[in-house]
């Protein structure tokens, strides 16, 4: 069913009922991103400028409810990706199950810095490949809320991921084609499955999933000289943890997956876990501000052929929340690779202005990447990015 049937049937609903609650809200986003040093021998820019416009419509009458969520930008250099509607859905409840049919968001996982356990949604990667969100997926969502439990069961359309043009960073040596390949399973049409079954005992939550389908991760293939992603058929069996004792989180996400295409572009299986823990402060330095420190550990069992950066990784993180009327947050996170010592650093600090302005920086600092086998292609990617934000 296409994203506009999904738009219209929402209106229908709206217009085909007397008595019906609503809520319209969203923001306007403005931003610009600054790259520090030049990639000599290409013609991408050091500078992206984007204006978003992000428009929500909810909707429910009884058992019917529905979500219409539209996303506009336009940047310099110009993104991929211009208009979405990544929540665009019709939700039917009746007792204990729900029945959604539409484009949506789904998350699964418990880490802070890497979710292998997520699954459901491909990626737009429009903004720069370190900047990549979520892309609204097609779905038949049935959901049967137990005591302390609930399942989730998924049909779930083939997508593809969005990759940035070739003028905007962040970016690889090559270009990456808009084009797409199938193979090992995997095809344009493939209709993929999933299922999650989450909860809690006592202190503990805990989500055992499985997903069979196109994977989210496909391999970037050289083809006359530019970068092609060719996706095969996985299936994936994921586990997320986490206990809650005193201040402390004790969090992990397990998974293992076959038919997985890796660095050198062979298909193999593997076993890919991260675990962690996250201690909070309250009221530290005699004011209302909370501190959460957060250290994570990622494996997986292919070592450097993994296909993603997180392979043998240690992660470090704090928040400092302010908890004043203008929300302040701060957050810097360091990852450091334990097979080549390699190091880079993001930092984060927001706030709100004026009621409805919200405001922020995000840095990223790549500290010594050039022997990484994943991410030396982010060496040369320093920036500095800057934003506002009004809500209505």
């Amino acid at each position: 069913m296409s994203k506009l049937l999904f738009f219209f049937l929402t209106l229908f609903s709206f217009n085909s009922f007397a008595e019906v609650y609503t809520e319209q809200y969203g923001k306007v986003e403005l931003s610009s991103s600054i790259f520090f040093e030049d990639i000599s021998g290409d013609n991408r820019k050091n500078t992206l400028n984007s204006a978003a416009l992000e428009y929500n419509f909810f909707f429910e009458n009884n058992s019917l409810s529905g979500k219409l969520k539209v996303n506009a930008a336009l940047s310099d250099p110009e993104a991929a990706q211009d208009m979405d509607f990544n929540e665009a859905y019709l939700d039917y409840a009746n007792n204990d199950i729900n029945v959604l049919v539409g484009n949506n968001i789904v998350f699964w996982g418990k880490n802070e810095f890497y979710n292998p356990v997520d699954i459901v949604n491909s990626n737009d990667f429009s903004g720069g490949l370190a900047q990549g969100e979520k892309i609204g997926q097609p779905m038949i969502n049935v959901k049967r809320y137990f005591d302390t439990s609930e399942l989730n069961l998924f049909i779930l359309p083939a997508t593809t991921n969005t990759y940035p043009t070739s003028k905007v960073r962040s970016q690889l040596a090559l270009n990456i084609d808009s084009a797409n390949t199938f193979a090992d399973g995997a095809s344009k049409n493939n209709t993929g499955m999933a299922a999650r079954w989450s909860g809690y005992i006592n202190e503990y939550d805990y989500g055992f999933s499985f997903y069979q389908g196109n994977t989210k991760d496909p391999a970037l293939v050289v083809t006359s000289g530019q970068l092609v992603p060719k996706y095969s058929e996985i299936t994936q069996l994921g586990l997320d943890l986490q206990a809650t004792r005193g201040d402390i989180l004790y969090k992990g996400e397990v998974i293992y997956r076959d038919n997985q295409y890796d660095y050198s572009g062979n298909i193999s299986d593997y076993t890919n876990l991260i675990v962690g823990l996250e201690q909070s402060n309250f009221g530290i330095f005699g004011q209302n501000w909370d501190l959460a420190n957060i250290v994570e550990y990622a494996y997986d069992t292919r070592g450097s052929k993994s296909h993603h950066g997180y392979q043998n990784d240690v992660f470090f993180g704090a928040r400092l929340v302010l908890n004043n009327i203008e929300d302040t947050q701060y957050f810097i996170s360091l990852q450091n690779d334990l097979d080549k010592n390699t190091r880079a650093l993001t930092f984060n600090y927001e706030s709100r202005f004026f009621s409805l302005f919200r405001a922020g920086i995000d840095i990223y600092q790549p500290l010594n990447l050039v022997s990484d086998y994943h991410q030396s292609a982010f060496k040369d990617e320093a920036n500095l990015k800057i934003y506002t934000s009004y809500s209505f």
